[in-house]
């Protein structure tokens, strides 16, 4: 059995007396596993759960709630606890709680949590039904002072009331009392005082005389020597064991004033050895207690507890809690700034961040408001790090020349930039870059170069920025088997392949990527190995490998675990969701991209935010949603263009290019090679759609059979639908109308059966029954005459014509407002008409505006415009304007 070290309490040397009560709660726990022992103070809560973890078969944790304490401390100690090492940052209470389900699920762990009482109503619900409630192999066991109110659809638990012991069984205590420290008289009388409870029995053997208030006169009486080791255990957190108390007081004297307290029952010593005391003593002697007794108590055990054997988050927020007691804030300051690392790699950035939030504003230097800005970056909160940051760079630069705080300049610049990159503020990034110091260190420069080629691509200088590259991999050897610098020629490959693989420059990629690879599969497990493994899926999935995608995916994700940081989870998050598009899962894909885009729009990453709408786009595209798709994709258009990082334009190019073609692009070419599942599919559904068009029935039969066993599953509608209108082509090619009509049928009900967007198939259907539809032709009649012909989707003017074929959201609202020229259309009526969908302001006014300024392209020199009035829009015509409706 292992089980892993507890802060609290184990069971106490005499425990006799609840056997009932141990075979029953163990019994019901089999059954139902969430139980609450609750009851008085005294009534022996602690005790009963210590003895049936101790039958558990599994690891067990214990954790006793304290003061102050909140959720997430109280969920991710018993995680650390658990695993005994390091855990994930979690970001929020409901990540943190599927993280423990889980890994307690896998081990049958028990948890025992002590004095749940402590926490709020709201945290108590959390932890019995939220974590308890999901347990089906682990097991939840909690002791309160009171009951957990239920309703009517909280989850089964088992709960034990636990009272004053019969009498029989006090007597027992009683005697076992007597073996070990003497026996003693007055049973009858301690009896009818205590109503059998525990504690007040215990107190009655150790010599109370039935007072008020027991337990303060028995302190009241303790010599100095006692009182100061019973001092240091009631505001101890954490259970001392007899070698850390050993350095309170000189030689054995502690030992010695150990055994006294024992024997006046005053210090509880479980059966590790491990000495504390009961909530009663201390609440008690914590109120007797002197200011300077207890800063002389405070002050011991900030010597002692480097000691003791304690995790190290629990040693962190242990010694600031006595700091903080005894007003050495500046101390404080300085130590969490110190273990601010640490913190960080256990998965306690939150805490970190609490923390420093805690310290007097006066004490708030740059080196403490660098290492919370950090801690937020941690915890993806990129959107308030920003703003930190830059406000902590002003400061610093308005005290240039200040001893130390070039080496800070530095620091704050490294995490600025990366925030910046990451935020889309190329802007920033440039300043910062310019005024860091000239790189102190090997690391660093390697850290400001990628940097920089990062913002040069983005500022779509792609050829610089590879250059850039180039330069620096020639600097660093060159060659890493003739002894060039494996970690910069890896990392140079790394940014290359990164790029090619946005910039849509598949035939580039294998090199780059097999060099990064090699070169940095031995590097040291820190925050970038994930990564590696990360984008070298994507990339590998893009070049059909899909085997090693998954093998590579499953790396990163193993490696990640280790290291439990969001920012790398969240890319990791997208890129996967990258590889399932590629694979074909188009929904899947769909669905995780937008699930992704979301959580970095809360963190305010933008930059896998805007990887993620673009592969949205591109999904929506290949499922044949290509009004959303393409209003998705123009709206990502439109950001890139306003944040100046045009480098990313051609990711939106290339999800485009998956769309299908108009009569007049290119024809689609079939790459006999192509093993993507998507891709392939849709050059053979298309190719053989443009061979039935021309009647060219040899090569579609071929192609249709190829595309019937990839183009199934509802990712693949839109290409069965295509794989029906080939058919009806050819059918109609060979004059066999009922047939041709029939497969048309067959090619809507797919189509619709996919949610693939209703026009599609009429517009196609449309084609195939006038081939000539989108070629230019003469204004219909009088010279002056402006013709929107909505049969034909066609703008005519004098001069010439413009095709609305393959524009479906900007002639959808053309038609709205030419339906009632000179009439305000709304903005709900615009969206309504373009979308289908109720109108909301952060979605789609920005692409509103996008797509009338579209139209009024459209309509230059026609003499119609349109106008914003608000609330909407309207047309205004001239005189021979004509609208022809569908």
């Amino acid at each position: 059995m292992r089980t892993p070290s507890t802060p609290g309490l184990g069971p106490p040397a005499v425990f006799v007396g609840r056997a009932q009560e141990v075979r029953r709660l163990g019994e019901m726990l089999r059954r139902v596993h969430t139980g609450v022992v609750y009851g008085l103070p005294g009534a022996g809560k602690s005790a009963l759960v210590a003895a049936v973890a101790a039958r558990h078969r599994g690891p067990v944790v214990h954790r006793r709630v304290l003061p102050g304490d909140s959720l997430d401390t109280v969920v991710d100690d018993v995680r650390r606890l658990l695993r005994e090492a390091p855990v994930a940052q979690a970001l929020s209470d409901a990540s943190r709680l599927e993280d423990l389900v889980r890994e307690m699920e896998s081990h049958r762990a028990l948890c025992v949590l002590d004095d749940l009482h402590v926490l709020g109503p709201p945290e108590r619900t959390v932890l019995l039904e939220d974590l308890g409630g999901r347990l089906r192999k682990g097991t939840l066991l909690a002791t309160s002072r009171e009951s957990v109110p239920r309703h009517a659809t909280s989850p089964d638990r088992f709960e034990l009331r636990l009272d004053g012991l019969p009498e029989e069984a006090a007597r027992l205590l009683w005697r076992q009392l007597g073996t070990l420290y003497g026996e003693r008289e007055g049973f009858e009388a301690a009896w009818s005082r205590s109503r059998g409870l525990p504690f007040l029995l215990r107190r009655a053997h150790a010599g109370d005389t039935g007072g008020e208030e027991p337990v303060r006169a028995a302190l009241s009486a303790l010599p100095d020597d006692e009182r100061r080791l019973a001092a240091v255990l009631a505001l101890s957190a954490v259970p001392l064991t007899a070698s850390t108390l050993q350095a309170v007081l000189p030689g054995s004297a502690s030992d010695a004033s150990l055994r006294r307290l024992g024997a006046r029952l005053l210090v509880e010593t479980d059966a590790r050895g491990r000495h504390g005391v009961h909530d009663l003593v201390r609440e008690a002697l914590v109120s007797m207690l002197g200011p300077d007794e207890v800063n002389a108590a405070h002050a011991t055990l900030l010597e002692v507890l480097e000691l003791e054997p304690l995790p190290a988050v629990v040693r962190v927020r242990a010694v600031c809690r006595h700091l903080q007691a005894l007003g050495r804030h500046e101390a404080r300051a300085a130590f969490i700034v110190a273990q601010g690392e640490a913190l960080v790699r256990h998965g306690a950035a939150d805490e970190l961040l609490s923390l420093l939030d805690s310290l007097p504003a006066p004490l708030r230097t740059p080196e403490v408001r660098l290492t919370h800005a950090r801690a937020r970056v941690r915890l993806l909160d990129l959107r308030r790090a920003y703003p930190e940051l830059l406000a902590l760079r002003a400061s610093l630069e308005a005290s240039d020349g200040v001893p130390g705080s070039e080496a800070l300049r530095e620091g704050v610049g490294a995490v600025l930039v990366r925030v910046a990159l990451f935020a889309l503020e190329p802007d920033a990034c440039e300043r910062t870059l310019e005024a860091m110091p000239v790189p102190g260190s090997a690391e660093v420069f390697l850290q400001q170069l990628l940097a920089l080629t990062a913002l040069r691509f983005f500022q779509g200088r792609l050829d610089e920025s590879l250059a850039m590259l180039d330069g620096a991999a020639a600097a660093a050897g060159g060659d890493a088997g003739s002894g060039g610098d494996r970690r910069v020629l890896g990392w140079c490959a790394y940014a290359r392949a990164l790029m090619l693989w946005i910039e849509g420059r598949d035939s580039e990629l294998a090199e780059p990527l097999a060099r990064c690879v090699a070169l940095l599969e031995d590097a040291p497990l820190d925050s970038r190995g994930p990564l590696v493994a990360a984008m070298s899926a994507g990339i590998l999935s893009r070049l059909g490998r899909f085997t090693e995608a998954e093998a590579a995916l499953s790396s990163a994700r193993e490696r990640l675990g280790q290291l439990g940081a969001p920012r790398l989870a969240l890319e990791l998050d997208c890129i996967a969701a990258w590889v399932r598009g590629e694979l074909g899962q188009r929904r899947t894909a769909l669905l995780a991209l937008r699930e992704t885009e979301g959580r970095a729009e809360r963190a305010g990453y933008l930059f896998v935010r805007l990887l993620c709408r673009v592969g949205a786009g591109r999904m929506l595209l290949e499922l044949g949603r290509r009004a959303e798709g393409q209003a998705l994709l123009d709206a990502v258009e439109a950001d890139i263009r306003a944040r100046g990082v045009l480098g990313l334009l051609r990711a939106v190019q290339v999800a485009r290019t998956l769309d299908v073609p108009g009569p007049k692009d290119a024809p689609v070419t079939v790459e006999p090679r192509e093993v993507r599942p998507g891709i392939a599919a849709r050059q053979r559904a298309l190719a053989a759609w443009s061979a039935a068009r021309q009647g060219d029935s040899v090569r579609a039969t071929g192609l249709l059979a190829a595309l019937e066993p990839m183009a199934l599953g509802v990712d693949f509608a839109l290409e069965r639908a295509l794989g029906h209108l080939a058919r009806a082509a050819l059918h109609r090619h060979a004059g066999r109308a009922k047939e041709a009509e029939q497969a048309l049928e067959h090619a809507a009900r797919t189509a619709a059966e996919g949610e693939v967007d209703p026009e599609l198939i009429p517009e196609l259907f449309g084609t195939l029954a006038s081939p000539h539809a989108a070629v230019a032709v003469a204004p219909a009649s009088a010279a002056d005459a402006v013709v929107l012909d909505a049969k034909r989707h066609e703008l005519r003017a004098p001069g010439r014509v413009v095709s609305l074929e393959r524009r479906a959201l900007p002639r959808r609202l053309l038609y709205a407002l030419a339906r009632q020229p000179g009439r305000t259309l709304s903005k709900e009526g615009c969206v309504r008409a373009m979308w289908n969908a109720d109108y909301d302001p952060r979605l789609h006014d920005n692409s509103l505006r996008v797509h009338v300024s579209h139209v009024r392209e459209m309509l230059e020199g026609t003499g119609t415009r349109v106008l914003f009035e608000d609330p909407g829009y309207r047309l205004e015509v001239a005189g021979g304007f004509t609208f022809i409706a569908e």
